[in-house]
């Protein structure tokens, strides 16, 4: 039977713990290690003397006015489309006629949908 003191000192030698911390602990390099904050690389929401409440007043305005130029541009697009005339279909002859005809009976025969 071996003392205490024999097997502790057995299994430090057989399973050495690494004292100095892994590979990648060493290795790699945060931006935190190399002493910098989130705040100082530019990803904080807030601006430099910005509060919570002034954010938000500010995000409100900005979304307010994309609203007013996205609304503004769905308008113009309904009224250019309401001022075209309607574009009749010319009646399909000859060549036209026959390639429809085939297309539409391999459509129809078509086991994808």
């Amino acid at each position: 039977m071996e003392s205490n003191k024999q097997e502790k000192y057995n299994l430090m030698h057989d399973n050495p713990v690494a004292k100095h911390g892994s590979w990648m602990s060493k290795h790699s390099k945060s931006a935190l290690h190399m002493g910098h904050s989130p705040a100082k690389m530019g990803h904080s929401p807030l601006n430099e003397n910005e509060t919570p409440a002034e954010r938000k007043a500010r995000l409100r305005k900005e979304n307010a006015a994309k609203l007013k130029k996205g609304q503004a541009k769905l308008s113009r697009l309904k009224a250019e489309a309401k001022a075209k005339p309607e574009k009749k279909e010319e009646p399909l002859t000859g060549v036209k006629k026959l390639a429809r005809s085939i297309y539409n009976q391999f459509a129809d025969s078509d086991t994808r949908n």
